[in-house]
This record gives C-alpha cells, sequence and structure tokens, in this order.
C-alpha cells in the first residue's frame, strides 16, 4: 500500500482507535470510581440517618406516655436510656447509640460507661477535637447534622479509628442521640467493590482492543480487495459493454442499482439518449421495484421472464416483456435486463399466467373457513358502566365487548368505540354501556370462507363482527385487523378494483380478467361451491356498483327499494356465459306518487341493463331485466305474481316462472325481498297443482345418452354429438328447487338445497353423495369450456363436442349422466 494510503488509513482507523480506548480507561478512574465512592459514602450516611430517626420516634413514644400521665417524666426518661442502651446493629451488631444533653452531659454509652454523668464540655478526642461541644453546636443549627471525629472500636478500648457520626436532637427533653460509622470499614467496602469494577474495566478493555484490531485487520484486508475489484471491474465493464452493443434487443445492465450499460437498441425502444439513460434509477424505466427485480431471482433462479412497463421518453407506457439474468460482475451480483414489446396475444398470455400463479397460492387460504380465526370475547351486562366495562377490557386484554340483557346479545363495544364515543365527547364514565354500544351486531357465520369475511367487512364498514355456528348462536368475534394482512390475494384485489371504478369503462376492463381468474380457479384445483361462490361475489359487486353510479347519475331514489336477481345468479351459481335476470322491487307508495316514483325506477332499470350488457352480462332473451316495466314494479305488484304463478295449472306458465323462485336480493332494502322469500317459502308447499307442474317439467328431460349408453346429444340445433351442459344440469336444479320448496325450504343455492334436503332425512346419502358429484363434475367442465373459449377470443357457451374428450373424461361423463337419467324416475314415483 503506498506511503499516502497508509497515513490516511493510520488517520482515519488506527489513531480514532486508540483515542477511544485512552477515553474509555481514563473515564473509569476521572469519572465512574470517584462517583462510586461518593454513592457509597452517600448510602452510609443515609443509613445511620435513618437509624436515628428511628430511635427519636422510640423516644417520642416515650414522651407521649408522660405527656398522657401514664408515666412520670423521670420514669419516661430512665425506661427511654435502659431501652435504647440495649439497641444493637450492623454484621456483628456491636454498632450502637449514645445520648448527650445540651450542656453537655453523656446520658447513656454502651461502651463508655465511665463517662455517664460527666460534663464533656471539655473532652476531646485524640487529635484535640470536641466533637460532644460539636454535637450541641450542629443541632442548635439545624436540629441535626453530621460529624467527624476519632473514637474507639465499637466495644475495643485499645483501638482508635475514625468516625462519622448522625447526630439528632430531641428538643423536649434537651437530649442529642447520635450514631455513626467506621471509616476505615467504609474504604474497606469501597476498596472491595473498587477491586471487582477495575478487574471488570480491564477485561472490557481488553475485548475492545481485540474487536478493534480485528477491525483494523479487516480494513486493510477491504482496502487490499477493493483495489483488486477495481481492476477486475475496469475489465469486466469492457467484455460487457462489447456483448450488450452487439445484442440485436433492447438491453439494459444493472449493477448496484444503477444503470452502467444500455445499447442503441434500448435509446429506440424508450426514446432516451445514453446520457439520459445513465442519470435514471431501475424505477425511472420500468414500473418495477429494486426489491421485486431481486425477489424474481431468489434463488435458486437465476433468471425470469416477466411482463412489465417500460416508462419511455415523455412519460408514455409501453408493455414489454422484460427478460433478466443474473450475471457475476467483477466477482459481484449484476444484472442483465432485455426488453422487447408485448403484443396482444403475449401480452393476454403473461396475463394469465400470473394471474393463475397468483390466485393458486391465495385460493386454498382464502377459501379457508374463517372457524380457526375466531376468539372468544367478553361480554358484559347492559347497564354494566362505560368505566367497568373499560376496565374489565383492559385487564383481560381483549378489543371488543360484547353487551347482553337477559342472554340476549344487543350490541358491542371496542376500543375504537371508547375513544370516539367517550373520550373524544368527554362523555360521563358512569352513565351504562349500552348508551355508546354498536347495535345490531353484524354476524357472520363461522363456516363462511375468509375472502367473504373480508367482504363483510368492507361492506358493513365495521372493525369487529360476530360469528355464530350452526344454531346462530354467536360463539366470538374475528377483527378486521386480525384479517387485513390476509387480504393481498388476487380474488380480493379484484373485488377492490370494482368497487373502487368510477366509471362503466373501468368496469368493462375489470371484467375482461374474468376469464383468466375462472380458469386459474380451475387450475388450482378448487372446489365448485368456492369457485361458484366467488363468481357470484364478483358479478353481485359489478351490479352493486353500476346501481351506486346510476344512482349518483339519477339522484337518490324516492323510496325504498332492492335490486334483485333470478336465475343462476338467484342460485349463485353464475358461469361465465351468463344472461341477466334482474328486476326491482320498490315499496308500495301513494296512488299520486307512484307515476313518479315508477319513472325514476325505470330510468335505473334502463341504466342498470344497458351498463351490464357493456361490461359484458349480456341482455335477457326473454326480457327478464329491470328495465322491462313488467319486472320493475312495487311490492304489492310481485307478491300478486307469486301469487299468479303458484295457482297457476298451466305446466308452460309454471316453466316459465320457474327461475323467479330462484331469487335474491343484492342491493337496497333487503328486508323487502326476505319479506318476499317467507311469503313464497309458506304459501308454495301448500300449492299441490303448483307443485305437480314443476315435477312434470322434471320428467321431460331428454337425456344425453342413447339406449345402448352411446352419446346422442342433447344439442337439437346440431348433428354433431355436442352436449349443452346447461341443459344436462337442468333435472338436478329443478329437482333441488322443486323439493325445496315442497319442504319449506329457504335456500336457493343448488348444493345448498341438496345438503338441506340431506340433512333433513328427505334423500339418503346415496343420492345426496352421487347428485353433488354429478353437479360438481358438469360445473367444473362448464368453466372450463367457457373459460378456453374466452381466452380464444370465441363467445363462451354451455356446449361441449364428445370427440374433443378423453377416454377417462368420456367414461366419466356417461356415469354422470347416468346418475342424472334416475331423477326423473324419482320425480314420478314422489308425485
Amino acid at each position: 500500500m503506498p506511503n499516502k494510503k497508509l497515513n490516511k488509513f493510520f488517520l482515519s482507523i488506527v489513531l480514532p482507535s486508540v483515542i477511544a480506548i485512552s477515553l474509555f480507561i481514563l473515564s473509569i478512574y476521572a469519572i465512574f470510581i470517584p462517583a462510586f465512592e461518593k454513592a457509597k459514602l452517600d448510602d452510609k450516611k443515609e443509613m445511620i440517618a435513618e437509624l436515628t430517626h428511628t430511635v427519636w420516634s422510640l423516644i417520642d413514644e416515650y414522651e407521649h406516655e408522660a405527656t398522657a400521665k401514664q408515666l412520670s417524666l423521670a420514669n419516661a426518661q430512665q425506661r427511654a436510656l435502659e431501652h435504647i442502651a440495649k439497641v444493637r446493629y450492623g454484621a456483628e451488631q456491636k454498632d450502637y447509640f449514645w445520648i448527650i444533653d445540651n450542656t453537655p452531659t453523656m446520658l447513656m454509652h454502651p461502651y463508655r460507661t465511665d463517662l455517664e454523668g460527666s460534663d464533656l464540655s471539655l473532652y476531646a478526642d485524640p487529635q484535640g477535637r470536641k466533637h460532644f461541644v460539636e454535637s450541641v453546636m450542629v443541632v442548635q443549627a439545624q436540629s441535626s447534622g453530621f460529624i467527624h471525629y476519632m473514637w474507639q472500636r465499637k466495644d475495643d478500648s485499645t483501638l482508635v479509628a475514625p468516625k462519622l457520626s448522625y447526630v439528632k436532637a430531641f428538643e423536649p427533653w434537651g437530649w442529642i442521640i447520635g450514631t455513626g460509622v467506621y471509616l476505615d470499614d467504609v474504604q474497606a467496602e469501597i476498596t472491595q467493590l473498587k477491586q471487582g469494577l477495575l478487574r471488570i474495566s480491564l477485561i472490557i478493555t481488553i475485548v475492545i482492543t481485540l474487536i478493534l484490531s480485528f477491525v483494523i485487520r479487516q480494513s486493510l484486508l477491504i482496502e487490499k480487495k477493493k483495489r483488486r475489484l477495481t481492476t477486475e471491474l475496469k475489465q469486466s465493464r469492457k467484455k460487457y459493454k462489447t456483448l450488450v452493443e452487439a445484442s440485436n434487443q433492447a438491453i439494459l445492465m444493472f449493477f448496484e442499482e444503477k444503470i452502467i450499460f444500455s445499447n442503441s437498441n434500448f435509446s429506440q425502444l424508450s426514446g432516451y439518449s445514453t446520457s439520459q439513460i445513465e442519470t435514471k434509477s431501475l424505477a425511472d424505466i420500468l414500473a418495477l421495484s429494486w426489491e421485486t427485480l431481486k425477489h424474481k431471482l431468489s434463488p435458486p433462479s437465476t433468471s425470469a421472464t416477466f411482463e412489465t412497463t417500460l416508462i419511455s421518453e415523455h412519460a408514455q407506457l409501453k408493455p414489454v416483456i422484460a427478460a433478466i439474468s443474473k450475471v457475476q460482475y467483477s466477482g459481484q451480483e449484476g444484472y442483465i435486463v432485455s426488453l422487447s414489446e408485448v403484443t396482444r396475444k403475449a401480452e393476454l398470455d403473461a396475463e394469465n399466467e400470473k394471474f393463475a400463479g397468483d390466485l393458486q397460492n391465495s385460493l386454498l387460504f382464502m377459501t379457508q373457513p374463517i372457524k380457526p380465526a375466531v376468539r372468544e370475547t367478553l361480554a358484559c351486562d347492559a347497564n354494566t358502566t362505560i368505566v367497568s366495562a373499560a376496565k374489565l377490557m383492559a385487564r383481560k386484554n381483549e378489543p371488543c365487548l360484547l353487551v347482553r340483557q337477559n342472554n340476549l346479545l344487543l350490541g358491542i363495544v371496542t376500543q375504537n368505540d371508547l375513544l370516539k364515543r367517550v373520550l373524544a365527547e368527554d362523555k360521563n364514565m358512569h352513565l351504562p354501556i349500552c348508551q355508546i354500544m354498536t347495535s345490531p351486531i353484524i354476524s357472520i357465520d363461522e363456516n363462511s370462507p375468509l375472502y367473504e369475511a373480508l367482504l363483510r367487512f368492507s361492506e358493513a364498514k365495521v372493525g369487529h363482527l360476530a360469528v355464530t355456528d350452526s344454531s346462530r348462536t354467536i360463539t366470538g368475534v374475528i377483527s378486521y385487523r386480525d384479517t387485513i394482512e390476509l387480504q393481498q390475494n388476487t380474488v380480493s384485489y379484484f373485488v377492490k378494483k370494482i368497487v373502487s371504478a368510477n366509471s362503466i369503462q373501468a368496469l368493462v376492463n375489470a371484467h375482461k380478467r374474468l376469464p383468466s381468474m375462472v380458469l386459474a380457479l380451475i387450475e388450482s384445483g378448487d372446489k365448485t361451491s368456492n369457485i361458484t361462490d366467488i363468481i357470484t361475489t364478483i358479478s353481485d359487486a359489478f351490479a352493486r356498483r353500476v346501481i351506486e353510479l346510476g344512482i349518483e347519475n339519477l339522484g337518490q331514489p324516492p323510496c325504498r327499494f332492492v335490486f334483485m336477481v333470478m336465475g343462476s345468479e338467484g342460485r349463485m351459481e353464475q358461469t361465465l356465459s351468463t344472461d341477466q335476470d334482474n328486476a326491482i322491487i320498490f315499496e308500495d307508495v301513494e296512488e299520486n306518487r307512484l307515476p313518479e316514483v315508477t319513472q325514476y325506477f325505470l330510468k335505473l332499470g334502463d341504466y342498470l341493463s344497458i351498463s351490464l350488457d357493456e361490461i359484458g352480462y349480456n341482455y335477457c332473451k326473454g326480457g327478464i331485466m329491470a328495465c322491462n316495466p313488467k319486472w320493475n314494479q312495487p311490492y304489492t305488484t310481485w307478491s300478486n305474481y307469486f301469487n299468479e304463478w303458484m295457482h297457476s295449472s298451466e305446466i308452460e306458465h309454471i316453466v316459465e316462472a320457474s327461475i323467479f323462485f330462484d331469487f335474491r336480493g343484492i342491493y337496497g332494502d333487503l328486508s323487502i325481498t326476505q319479506s318476499l322469500r317467507e311469503y313464497v317459502t309458506k304459501e308454495a308447499r301448500n300449492k299441490t297443482t303448483f307443485l305437480q307442474g314443476m315435477a312434470e317439467s322434471v320428467s321431460n328431460y331428454k337425456s344425453p345418452l342413447g339406449t345402448f349408453g352411446h352419446f346422442v346429444g342433447n344439442d337439437v340445433t346440431s348433428k354433431e354429438n355436442n352436449i349443452d351442459i346447461k341443459m344436462a344440469l337442468t333435472p338436478i336444479v329443478k329437482y333441488c328447487r322443486l323439493y325445496s320448496l315442497r319442504y319449506g325450504h329457504s335456500e336457493t343455492n343448488t348444493l345448498q338445497r341438496l345438503q338441506k334436503l340431506h340433512k333433513s332425512d328427505i334423500i339418503s346419502q346415496e343420492t345426496y353423495d352421487e347428485l353433488s358429484l354429478a353437479y360438481n363434475y358438469l360445473m367444473q367442465m362448464r368453466f372450463r369450456a367457457q373459460a378456453q373459449a374466452l381466452l380464444a377470443g370465441n363467445e363462451p357457451l354451455n356446449k361441449v363436442n364428445t370427440t374433443d374428450l378423453t377416454h377417462i373424461e368420456s367414461a366419466t361423463l356417461k356415469k354422470v349422466f347416468a346418475e342424472i337419467d334416475t331423477v326423473p324416475g324419482i320425480v314420478n314415483r314422489d308425485f
């Protein structure tokens, strides 16, 4: 190393290290040890002062007895002297107290009884100090204080040692009480502790010295390595620069988060000059953070390809495919990024691959029930005071508290409620807790998937949800804070995009990602019920957002209403090929208001139907939509509709009306549809003719299997063996609807209807298992066919060509149809 470098190293590393060690040693002797000695002596002073105060209190008790005439003054004083003469303390129990008066005369001394009764005015210690006279002067000046003198060591009259005593006056009797410590004993303790401190300091000094020596040695090695790497870096720079410039693709090279090379192809793609590129960071050029780049190349990967966005000159955004490779650059990691523009097909493929990966990673957890995450919670009576409830929450360290009255849960109180409704409003803390509770309690079933809980939090705008079991009993709570960290998955992100969309075009763009989601859900191996739940949840979110945008355009509704869906969406069984089946029910209003109210909801219905069609939900061919005045009516009209259907004896009329019995409210006042559901459930089970008409529609099912078990197809419009999966599913859907209405069940979802029929012992375990498996298999096949058709740019249909099936798929499908073929026979037997 050159002398100049060596001098710089000595001044920057070695000299500061030596100064640090020297300052540490100096501080030990100049600061810490003197401070320790002073603290030790102060402790001894405090000790003898406290002991003297204790004896003073003892004398004070005797003085009170004399004042109360319980003892004579002389008797009280004599007893006090005798009592104190026996008091001992210290490790050897030889430390003592002595008493003189103001003359001074010795009244009591345990070891110098020869001085008792003697005048001490002229008494002096071996150094000539009249410490008894000094004691009188100290207490006369400030009632108590410290004195230094020479005195015999405890009970040994042959040894004299320096002593520090504390004296305090007992003014009622003119006495002075004193006791003390021998300074050589204090010094011995200090010396012993000082030696221990010095040993520890020596060890610390040695350790620091070793560490600094190691740091100095390593710094020398680093300096040498740095010089070697600098030389190698120059050589590497030339090599990689040649490679980058020779490439026919747009190339960037990064080292330590800085762009060190780029070629002319990248300049053409980005519009930046070479000098401009060298001043930019990764985030300035690509919509990609440095941490994300390193994560994509985490071991054992050394290369990765993915889609990102190039931020070109004038902030123009270009979708590109980035191929990133990790290289060794002068013994360290560098990154070469190759960029190429994305075609529409490549863009879709890259998006689908990424989307599928995101979903497969998140679905396994996000579709699990929330039950394992539920925590038990506290409960208190409604008349409990706010302060008592707050103390209970603090003592149990619980963030919320349920409020009950006569075993009925009324509401919930959280820490946030205490802050906003009590502290912020300066409310009386002794008011009943029920005055600040949130009521009613928003609840969710313990078997609900996690994504549904996250959506419920968002819709209800609450921080806690009560969790109920199958009997609707509250078993605990789940908090938004507990689940928020788990919501970063594709499904909830997708729904958030819908909820935050501020235009129909934004919703159109969001809907384009739905086929990718469905295909990823299928490839993840997820259950059909989870797939339909998610698709229905997303469809509901689209509809709700469209309604909100419609209300923003038209103004607030003139009365209560509900937007309801029927058919597959009402059953929560939507696929990618689903027409609109929806309607609006508004509350009954006065006759003079009816035209104005009707006009508003027809305008809203028009907006909804047009917008949903634009998004991707096609118009209903039968016109069952909210834009149709017939299906945009007050509650009484709708109850009359259902009454007419249930009293009808015409099979065609019943079949046409069947989808209406799968209705479900998704926006507005849901109590309207709840009331209608209760009415339909109650009335339908008693309508024998109506139920027989529904049963007949099941019996008319045409099987896609021929007499000898071969596929013959059920698509009458084609000569090919095409099977319409939707039509094949119809017997199961109709069967479950028929029996649910017959037995007064309110569920609308087919699988939920099947489960309820099984739990009610209406169908056997075997029938339940076979129909559930058949339904799930056909829905999986339907989802896959639709998603693949959309991704290929074709219209999603429900048809499957049997000639395209594998032998295993063909055999499975035949078995499924054989099970479905038994359904008409079961219905004919029961009806």
